[in-house]
């Protein structure tokens, strides 16, 4: 996404025409589908071919690689604008965003200011809780991001190879670069399929992209074409740009295999535009002056279009543009890269002999004050509201929750607790206590709540919807002392037998997690488990079959199972949703035949033998509508787990069903 032509290569007009190209896809499938287009994919080709094919052809002639006039540039290149627009973002974040959004927005932020978007949207892939948030106005810079370190470790690389090699050939060149191409491909391959929420952000699943860009510039003057094959094949890769992301599903696939799509187009279209301009040739559509001078400002689009768009989607709370919103989107987002460009042309001449190092340093330093100021903001503020939190005694008087007659939101006049700033940290105990096992982890972590001398032993396992009953279980506790809790639970893994996850390496670790736990509940032999009965599979709320084998399996050795219906899972933002429009506004409450089936499908389940199930779904729902607050207190502090504080106010009730299993409880021999 490097935005001005390398001094190194020939200006081509066609060039910026086709950064026009992949820019206005990126903006274009944002703004209108929600889809992934490619376009990223071609700018990475792009850069790769004009530096990192500079820097070959460099290396080739025999000069020496200094890679730090090369970190220079690409600085100067890149800093001002990119710092210019995230200042700009988090200088507007607190008047566009909700306030709930301002730490995971803040984080970004400062992740971003530093090249590093990337890896911490990699990070929150593999975060089951973390899925959930929502896109914050820097997300797109992880493109930056990974290209910015690809550039870098390729930069590395050839200046490496050139102290081995002195003087490379050209052969000894391609050879270096087809291997790191050919590795990376491979590594992003098996990634893609392990984990492609990872892989998609991963910049060693990013190398080969920005080397083939490579490989395309120095193959290009063994490549000779005729007009006829330059003509047809620039077309037929233009084409199979403009296709890519309407025939695949770019969010899901790449950046594997799949990822040669846009990425070999685009080569085509730098292969096929060298060379003496053709009247009928791809180059002269992508030379056009409206074309070339969108892709003069191509990188300060990809910049703008996104946060613009972000903060238009936040503040109208909305989950789309239509034509005419998403045309004035577009539209601003051009006008204020048109006029970014030129500020920084004006302020950041490229002169090789003027590197500014004061003036980009001022633009770091300025950057770097307005994040720490905003994330100073968010902390102050936070901790408030903390504090306030804190003092409030949540009494049933004024937070009754379930308790409230007829699920009403109760009255405007008491705040709303959790509140907004709050609500994502109003979770079980087992999240701080480390004993909840990653998407990715297989081993059993465990705690155990309750007096330790306890008699009884209630087992709580399964996934995040499991967990989230542990505040309520712990309340029923303080009505049976003779009672312990212990978890056993794992993100996104239930108890089954047939993990459903479409990750293959999450779907793995929730097998052998799964097999560990059964090993382990069989030789406990607890008085009782606790886990969820139900799931909504693409649309239906069904029993999953695996349930049911485990069931049989621990009904077999003779140890109860208390399964419960799973709470409903909302489609957006519950608490975001309350602070925007209130806790009245029915735009935050969804339908209960969307969200439930209208018989609990446990119903249906013939074997019962020592197998209880409990239904709370009228102490989430009213026969129509699930309601997002519920006797003044916040329900979900997220799209579906349920608050603890809100949990609390179940436990009355939950003791009660669970009395005669526990009451009369007695224990089982253990091994």
């Amino acid at each position: 996404m490097v935005e001005p032509n390398s001094r190194a290569v020939p200006r081509r007009d066609d060039i910026q025409g086709l950064r026009a190209i992949g820019a206005l896809l990126v903006a274009i499938y944002h703004i209108w589908i929600g889809r992934v287009s490619g376009g990223v994919d071609v700018f990475f080709i792009v850069s790769g071919y004009l530096l990192i094919g500079s820097l070959a052809r460099q290396a080739e002639s025999g000069h020496r690689v200094d890679l730090v006039p090369f970190a220079t540039k690409l600085a100067r290149r890149l800093l001002p604008s990119s710092f210019l627009v995230i200042a700009v973002i988090a200088m507007s974040a607190p008047f566009w965003l909700p306030r709930m959004r301002w730490q995971a927005g803040m984080y970004q932020i400062a992740a971003s200011s530093v090249y590093l978007e990337n890896w911490l949207l990699a990070t929150s892939a593999i975060d089951y809780l973390a899925r959930d948030e929502v896109g914050s106005p820097v997300q797109h810079y992880w493109a930056m991001s990974a290209q910015v370190q690809c550039l870098l470790i390729l930069a590395v690389g050839i200046a490496l190879f050139t102290l081995i090699r002195r003087r490379p050939s050209r052969i000894d060149l391609l050879v270096f670069l087809t291997s790191v191409f050919a590795l990376s491909l491979a590594y992003s391959v098996y990634s893609t399929s392990r984990n492609q929420a990872f892989a998609y952000y991963d910049t060693f699943a990013r190398v080969w992209e920005f080397a083939l860009g490579g490989i395309t510039r120095l193959l290009l003057p063994a490549i000779i074409l005729s007009p006829t094959l330059r003509t047809i094949g620039g077309w037929i890769g233009l084409a199979a740009i403009l296709s890519c992301g309407i025939l695949l599903e770019i969010s899901t696939v790449f950046p594997g295999y799949a990822a040669l799509w846009p990425t070999l187009a685009a080569a085509a279209i730098l292969v096929c535009g060298d060379g003496p301009p053709l009247r009928f040739g791809v180059a002269s559509l992508l030379a056009a002056r409206p074309l070339t001078w969108l892709g003069d400002i191509s990188y300060c689009l990809y910049l703008w279009h996104w946060p613009i768009l972000v903060f238009y989607l936040t503040y109208t709370y909305q989950t789309s543009a239509g034509p005419i919103e998403g045309s004035v989107v577009l539209l601003v987002s051009i006008v204020l890269s048109y006029f970014t460009t030129r500020i920084v042309e004006a302020c950041f001449p490229r002169r090789e002999k003027d590197e500014r190092p004061l003036q980009t340093a001022f633009a770091a330093i300025a950057t770097l004050a307005v994040i720490a100021a905003g994330l100073f903001v968010w902390r102050v503020e936070a901790a408030q509201s903390l504090a306030e939190e804190r003092l409030r005694v949540v009494d049933p008087e004024h937070y009754p929750g379930a308790a409230i007659k007829g699920l009403a939101a109760g009255s405007s006049e008491i705040p709303v607790h959790p509140g907004p700033m709050t609500a994502k940290w109003d979770d079980a105990d087992v999240y701080r206590d480390g004993c909840h096992q990653s998407l990715l982890g297989t081993a059993l972590l465990s705690c155990s709540y309750g007096p330790r001398e306890a008699s009884h032993t209630l087992a709580l396992v399964g996934g995040s919807h499991s967990v989230h009953w542990l505040p309520a279980l712990q309340g029923v506790l303080q009505r049976y002392p003779e009672w312990k809790i212990v978890t056993y639970t794992k993100s996104s893994c239930v108890l089954t037998s047939q993990a459903s996850s479409e990750v293959p390496a999450y779907r793995d670790a929730c097998t052998e997690w799964n097999e560990l736990l059964m090993e382990r509940l069989l030789a406990i032999k607890p008085d009782l488990i606790f886990t969820t009965s139900t799931r909504v599979i693409k649309g239906i709320e069904e029993v999953p079959a695996g349930y049911r084998r485990q069931w049989e399996k621990l009904a077999a050795a003779e140890i109860p199972v208390v399964a419960m219906r799973d709470t409903p899972w909302f489609g957006f933002d519950v608490p975001e949703c309350v602070e925007i429009n209130g806790r009245f506004s029915p735009k935050c409450a969804v339908e209960r035949d969307s969200v439930l089936a209208p018989i609990n499908p446990t119903r249906a389940v013939s074997f019962k033998e020592n197998l209880h199930f409990l239904d709370f779904s009228d102490y989430f729902c009213t026969a129509e509508m699930c309601p997002a607050v519920i006797g003044n207190v916040q329900v979900y502090y997220d799209k579906h787990h349920v608050t603890a504080t809100y949990m609390r106010t179940l436990s009355e009730e939950l003791a009660r069903q669970l009395a005669p299993l526990m009451r009369d409880a007695k224990p089982l021999a253990r091994k």
